[in-house]
């Protein structure tokens, strides 16, 4: 369950931080796999409002979990606030306007070893005001860390988390055990409010709500990179509860993240500690294609589906 809380967290991130800048720069290129994981592993911490050298997560220093009311980091300059409110006005401009989104994603899941213990691929969907999709379709878990890392398939444990909101219901699905839990929101987090909840949808989310809920701070990628970094902190204890912090990579082409490295609650790596998730997000759509728009029409086929087989055991918890 709380991997599964911690996936529909995640959303809400993808989500409140589909931003972009001005276009001054030429577009960010594609990535190989192994170059993305080398790039979104490298982080900055800043001094002063003073970019200072970019940081492996060995090298890293945990701030800490962000469950006190004090911000984990120092005054931004004028010119780094100034960035930071231009990317949250055309953000909010920009996503005000996607009714449909979707996208697949991979992601390595780290604990304590440099390898992940796991990679999944899945997929993201997202329809405004408050339906949302998380799928993971394929896990994949280390089998052998040398001389090189093999990863496979448990065949009794294929499928990884899944989950629908529909608005009212949030749908948690057992693929591998065909069964569902269903769990009804209750009224203020339904519809245009969904926003407020820790749940994804929160694509309308205004520039001064997203600083009421985060610490937020533009960060320097690394080099040659020519996405924009930000850095969230929670101010809620409910959102630390999931995160201690993330690191979001902003497509300059699409307008949309590109990746993002979540850094767990228990995340420390002056003990040792260093449990972090690095999603990479491809075939970025952001309107529903003609295809689409006849399946709904013609079939009635759902772009979020929540109707399952007759032979799966449904739990519901109403609100």
């Amino acid at each position: 369950m709380k991997c599964c809380l911690r996936s529909v967290a995640l959303l809400a991130l993808i989500s409140s931080l589909a931003v972009s800048v001005s276009a001054q720069t030429t577009p960010a290129t594609g990535q190989s796999d192994s170059a993305l994981q080398t790039a979104v592993t490298q982080q900055v911490n800043q001094q002063g409002g003073r970019p200072v050298q970019v940081l492996s997560p060995e090298q890293a220093v945990g701030a800490g979990v962000a469950k006190t009311p004090q911000a984990p980091f120092g005054p931004l300059s004028e010119a780094e606030q100034n960035f930071l409110d231009q990317v949250l006005k055309i953000w909010e401009q920009r996503t005000d306007k996607i009714t449909h989104y979707e996208c697949d994603f991979v992601r390595w899941v780290y604990r304590d070893q440099p390898e992940p213990e796991t990679i999944a691929t899945g997929v993201l969907k997202y329809m405004k005001p408050d339906k949302g999709l998380f799928r993971v379709d394929q896990l994949q878990t280390i089998a052998q860390r040398s001389p090189k890392p093999e990863y496979r398939v448990d065949p009794a444990n294929k499928y990884g988390e899944y989950w629908i909101c529909d608005g009212e219901w949030v749908h948690i699905l057992d693929r591998n055990n065909k069964k569902a839990e269903r769990i009804q929101l209750p009224p203020s987090m339904r519809g245009q409010g969904i926003y407020r909840s820790p749940l994804p949808f929160v694509f309308g989310v205004k520039a001064a709500e997203l600083k009421q809920r985060y610490w937020l701070r533009p960060i320097t990628p690394p080099a040659g990179d020519d996405s924009v970094w930000l850095e969230a902190w929670p101010k809620r204890a409910d959102d630390a509860g999931n995160y201690s912090r993330v690191q979001i990579v902003l497509d300059r082409k699409d307008i949309l993240p590109a990746a993002l490295i979540v850094f767990l609650p228990n995340w420390d790596p002056q003990n040792g500690k260093r449990p972090r998730e690095v999603y990479e997000f491809k075939n970025r759509k952001d309107s529903i294609g003609l295809l689409d728009q006849v399946k709904q029409t013609l079939f009635r086929q759902e772009f979020i589906n929540t109707d399952l087989p007759a032979d799966w055991s449904v739990i519901e918890q109403p609100y």
